[in-house]
C-alpha cells in the first residue's frame, strides 16, 4: 500500500510539473535565463581558475610536500577544499577513495568538513559585489572556515593518519592545461545545471505559493546556494541579517551541491544522515560565531 502510495506522489508530482512548464513558459524561461546569469557572472569567474590551479598543485606534488609540512590528518585534502571550494571535495576524496589512500568512515567525516565555499567567490562576490564591503566577505569565509574545522577537530582522533603517493608520472604543462580545461568543463556544466534545476524548481514552488520575500530568499539558499545568496544580498534588512544567513546557507551548502557530491562518490556507500547531522552541527556552529561577531563588533 505504502509503494502505491508512493507511485502515485511521484506520478502527481511530475504531472504537475509537466502542467507547470506547459502552461507558464515564461516562469521557465525567466527561473533558466537567472540561473545562467548567476553562473556566468558569480560561480564561473570564482571556481574555474582555482579549479585548474588545483590540478597543477597535485600535478607536481604541491599537495605530497605541503603534507610533509602540515602533520595534521588529511592536511592536504583541507587545503585543496580551501583552494578551490565546493564540490571539489568530493572530487578529490572519490581519487583517494580509488587510490585507497582514505576509509569510507573517514571519507564521510572529511566530506562533512570540507565543503568551503570558493573564497574568491566569497570575497569578491558576496562581499565586494553583493555587500559592498570587502571585510564582510572575509568574515563570512572565516566564520566558515572555523565551524567546519571546530568538527575537523571533534573528530580528529577517530581519524586515520592518512596517506598521499608521491606523484612520479607528472603530465606536460600543456597536456595538463588540455586536461584540466576539459575535465573541470565538464564539472561545471553539472554546476551549471544543478543550479538551473533547483532554482527553477524552487521558483515553481514560490511562485504558487505566497510567502515573504525573506523567506523565499531562505527557502532558496537551502535549494541552491548561490540563487539564494543574491536573492538575500538584495533584500532591504539589515547588514547584519544578511551576514548571519549568508553565512547559514554558506555552510549549509544547499541541496543541489549536496547532491553533487553524492553523485560524484554514487559507487560508495557514504552515510548520508551521518553527513547531514554534521552539516547541522556546523551551521549551528556557525550561528554562534555570527552572533558573538555582530554583538561585540559590529
Amino acid at each position: 500500500m505504502i509503494k502505491i502510495i508512493y507511485k502515485f506522489l511521484i506520478f502527481l508530482f511530475f504531472s504537475l510539473l509537466l502542467y507547470v512548464f506547459l502552461s507558464n513558459p515564461k516562469l521557465i524561461m525567466s527561473s533558466v535565463n537567472y540561473s545562467i546569469s548567476v553562473f556566468f557572472s558569480n560561480v564561473l569567474p570564482s571556481l574555474f581558475p582555482f579549479f585548474i590551479l588545483a590540478d597543477v598543485l597535485i600535478n607536481y606534488n604541491y599537495v605530497y610536500f605541503l603534507n610533509k609540512i602540515f602533520k595534521f590528518k588529511y592536511s592536504y585534502l583541507i587545503f585543496l577544499s580551501l583552494f578551490s571550494g565546493m564540490p571539489s571535495n568530493s572530487k578529490y576524496i572519490l581519487g583517494l577513495l580509488q587510490n585507497g589512500e582514505i576509509s569510507i568512515h573517514d571519507a564521510e567525516i572529511m566530506l562533512s568538513v570540507t565543503f568551503f565555499p570558493n573564497p574568491m567567490f566569497v570575497i569578491g562576490s558576496i562581499g565586494v559585489l553583493m555587500l559592498g564591503e570587502l571585510e564582510l566577505g572575509v568574515f563570512i569565509l572565516i566564520s566558515v572556515y572555523m565551524s567546519n574545522l571546530i568538527v575537523y577537530l571533534f573528530y580528529y582522533r577517530r581519524l586515520l593518519p592518512g596517506k598521499i603517493n608521491f606523484a612520479k608520472d607528472k603530465k606536460s604543462f600543456p597536456s595538463l592545461i588540455k586536461d584540466s580545461v576539459i575535465g573541470n568543463s565538464k564539472t561545471l556544466l553539472v554546476v551549471l545545471g544543478t543550479i538551473v534545476i533547483f532554482t527553477t524548481l524552487s521558483n515553481i514552488v514560490f511562485n504558487y505559493i505566497n510567502v515573504p520575500e525573506i523567506v523565499e530568499a531562505i527557502f532558496s539558499g537551502v535549494f541552491e546556494m548561490t540563487s539564494g545568496v543574491k536573492k538575500l544580498s538584495i533584500l532591504l534588512v539589515s547588514t547584519q541579517f544578511k551576514v548571519i544567513f549568508i553565512s547559514l546557507i554558506l555552510s549549509f551548502s544547499g541541496i543541489s551541491i549536496l547532491c553533487q557530491a553524492v553523485s560524484i562518490l554514487s559507487d560508495y556507500k557514504l552515510d548520508i544522515k551521518f553527513i547531514l547531522k554534521n552539516k547541522l552541527f556546523i551551521m549551528i556552529l556557525n550561528f554562534i560565531i555570527n552572533y558573538i561577531y555582530i554583538v561585540f563588533w559590529i
